[in-house]
């Protein structure tokens, strides 16, 4: 009662009166010096206790009567500060009670004004959701907020590229571009690769559409269905709101997308009323979203260019100097002279761990996986520091635990960015305090509420794919028994993971990983009782991790595939083995195409697998009749042999590659033409003089001089089975 100001008030009031007339009565009773005191004050006098009770009951009374009169409207004229440090205007500002950023208001008898309260109710929704966005963190600096980074000025903005003319001119600036565009009522899908600054992009859109007037509305692409809901309870629809501009970040989070769901038809309704702006991964969006989600168009496609060192690198240095953030001087002429960490910066993300680790760390990098291992290891040794302050008895490894929580996901089938908190919390607190373990947690995973269920995610997605990595690393390595290799490699890792994967086991140069990762494969091929899909998952992810790092790969791929012979396993070391320039590889592997007729199905059903056409059931993968579609594998292949990497690639390996995939064509009776054709006839002609023999090239001619004319009456003609 007593932070009310107007109570305030009223005792001051009544307490001057009351002593007013007391003094107005002692100094007429001195100046006529008298006893008796004059008038009423008299009747004080002979009855002071009876005078005191009335006086309490006037005190109370004049207390309630001022207190009850109204206030007045505080809105008016007053504002919060905004994030950006200007003054908003108070009913723009979600009320602090409530966490719902479109809680309808309501009236003083309680009932909801759905028509008085709209235009307040939808600053309030726009608000609320770009706060919500901007209290997300980012990689570094971990501490600060998007809204802080913005704020400080240590946002650089990027650059934007029509996703089908990348190579065209420098490039817009990617807010002022994606501002003006949806201002004239135009979707846009924004794609980059991970860390490129999609969310920051995002974030620094919807600041600069609050300043142009507009109502932004960002949100997440797993909750596009909420805030359907909720627009809807709160008797508001984007159909009538003038400004609304809906911005959805993640739209690879979105597995829901899949068959057409809620989830599908959440984003359609969006699109149909309001400009939207839409972020996603440019592999996720290439290999399986642009597939799904046929019914959903947009305007333009833009994708987030890379970072070049002398403009957005040296200007985000400067930035941060500026802020005392970092006060190496030389970082900048360390990554200018090294070509390998020129091209680390050219993403926005790597350029932010990298200005973590510092000067003398970055000379040791020698790979991405080598810098996320030096990033999240100076950040783990920096959260035990901080946690162990405030519990100096917890003992626990920041690093290790993050690696467990990694696992925690992939083992359980979770999804990375929706991470159900309780029972994560419930398993890596075992054993540990509860405070401290929690805490740590909270350095790489943000939490957040959906569907009104507590759930985390990874402060980055990358972070997760090379901790899972580092957590199998690390358990590859211990003494294991073919059982417990079979339950930690059973699942089919991403090819980011595999990646990560390979790369940590390359840094530690050991010239008997590949027997050892040999003997691991013979163990596990011979164990009775293991399920037969694990025992091919696991035997293909090592042949593929003998590949990648065993300077003696061919010798012992050699050995693994002179006592193979599942179809599938065959294939696996034979495509390692021509990834090695192996000629008698190559032989057997053609000698196999040409008359094993299963074994030319297994090839074909794993590369639509790996390429995403094959996204159900458990190896081996057979591509027969009726055969899947191959859009995603066309995409894809395509893309890969029209770039200039592909001729760096092994000759045996491409000819296997061109084989497969025009073998995909020929069995479905398909035909290619236009880029299709010349990108194929360009791979081919390659070939020659390449020291292949002249029969395995000529064949490969002639399967795509089938491919390339009227319609296949035969999809394996006598010269091409046996």
């Amino acid at each position: 009662m007593w932070r009310n100001p107007r109570v305030v008030v009223a005792v001051v009031i009544t307490g001057l009166l009351t002593a007013a007339t007391v003094l107005t009565g002692l100094i007429t009773n001195e100046a006529s010096a008298q006893q008796r005191w004059p008038g009423l004050l008299e009747l004080v006098r002979t009855h002071p206790w009876h005078t005191l009770g009335v006086l309490a009951v006037l005190l109370v009374a004049l207390t309630v009567v001022l207190a009850a009169l109204p206030e007045g409207d505080r809105s008016r004229g007053e504002g919060t500060p905004g994030q950006d440090g200007a003054a908003r205007p108070a009913a723009a500002v979600p009320p602090a009670a409530s966490s719902d950023p479109v809680a309808p208001a309501r009236t003083s008898s309680g009932r909801v004004s759905l028509l008085d309260e709209r235009p307040d109710r939808l600053d309030r929704l726009s608000a609320g959701l770009v706060g919500r966005l901007g209290r997300r963190r980012t990689a570094y600096p971990l501490d600060l907020s998007l809204a802080e980074l913005h704020r400080m000025g240590l946002f650089v903005p990027g650059r934007l590229a029509a996703y089908h003319d990348r190579a065209a001119g420098p490039g817009e600036q990617s807010v002022v571009a994606l501002v003006a565009r949806l201002r004239r009522g135009e979707s846009v899908l924004l794609l980059g690769e991970p860390g490129s600054g999609k969310s920051l992009t995002l974030y620094g859109v919807a600041l600069a559409l609050l300043s142009a007037g507009r109502l932004p509305l960002p949100l997440r692409a797993l909750d596009a269905v909420a805030l359907l809901d909720t627009l809807r309870g709160a008797g508001l629809d984007l159909a009538g709101l003038p400004g609304a501009v809906v911005l959805v970040d993640g739209l690879d989070e979105a597995s829901e997308l899949f068959g057409g769901g809620p989830l599908a038809t959440a984003l359609l309704n969006l699109m149909r009323h309001a400009p939207v702006l839409v972020t996603s991964r440019t592999r996720e969006y290439e290999e399986w979203i642009a597939f799904e989600t046929t019914e959903i168009s947009f305007d333009e496609v833009f994708v987030l260019r890379g970072w070049s060192v002398e403009t957005e690198f040296a200007d985000y240095l400067l930035r941060l100097q500026r802020h005392g953030l970092i006060t190496d001087p030389d970082l900048y002429r360390t990554v200018v002279t090294s070509q390998r960490l020129t091209g680390l910066v050219t993403r926005p993300l790597y350029a932010r761990m990298l200005t973590f680790i510092g000067q003398d760390a970055a000379t040791r990098i020698t790979s991405t996986s080598g810098l996320y291992g030096e990033y999240l290891t100076r950040l783990g040794h920096a959260t035990d520091f901080a946690v162990r302050s405030g519990h100096p008895d917890w003992t626990g490894d920041s690093l290790a635990l993050w690696q467990t929580a990694a696992w925690f996901v992939h083992s359980r089938g979770l999804s990375a960015d929706a991470i159900p908190i309780a029972d994560l919390h419930v398993t890596l607190t075992r054993g540990r305090g509860r405070s401290p373990t929690v805490r740590a947690l909270d350095q790489v995973i943000d939490r957040r509420t959906l569907h009104g269920i507590d759930i985390g995610e990874f402060l980055h997605y990358s972070f997760y794919e090379y901790l899972l990595a580092r957590h199998i690393r690390d358990r590859l390595l211990s003494d294991l028994t073919a059982g417990q290799a079979t339950a930690l490699l059973r699942r089919d890792l991403t090819r980011e993971v595999r990646h990560h994967l390979a790369g940590q086991l390359q840094e530690l140069s050991d010239e008997r990983l590949g027997d050892w990762l040999s003997a691991s494969y013979r163990q596990i091929r011979d164990e009775p009782g293991i399920d037969q899909a694990d025992r091919l998952t696991v035997c293909n992810l090592l042949v593929y991790l003998i590949s990648r790092t065993s300077p003696q790969a061919q010798r012992q791929l050699d050995a693994l595939l002179h006592r193979e012979r599942d179809e599938f396993l065959l294939s696996a070391i034979l495509w390692a083995l021509c990834h090695h320039r192996s000629d008698q590889a190559l032989a057997r592997f053609f000698a196999l195409l040409q008359y094993d007729a299963v074994f030319r199905a297994c090839n074909r059903g794993y590369v639509l697998y790996y390429y995403g056409d094959v996204r159900t059931g458990r190896p081996p993968f057979l591509d027969e009749p009726p055969h899947q579609a191959h859009e995603r594998t066309s995409t894809r292949v395509l893309a890969m042999f029209e770039s200039p990497t592909f001729r760096i690639i092994p000759a045996q390996r491409r000819y296997v590659d061109l084989y497969t995939f025009i073998d995909i064509y020929l069995v479905r009776h398909e035909t290619v033409d236009g880029r299709a054709l010349s990108t194929l006839r360009a791979a081919v002609a390659d070939l020659s003089g390449q020291g292949l023999a002249s029969p395995l090239v000529e064949q490969l001619s002639e399967m795509l001089q089938a491919i390339s004319g009227q319609p296949i009456p035969d999809a394996n003609p006598p010269s091409f089975s046996g």
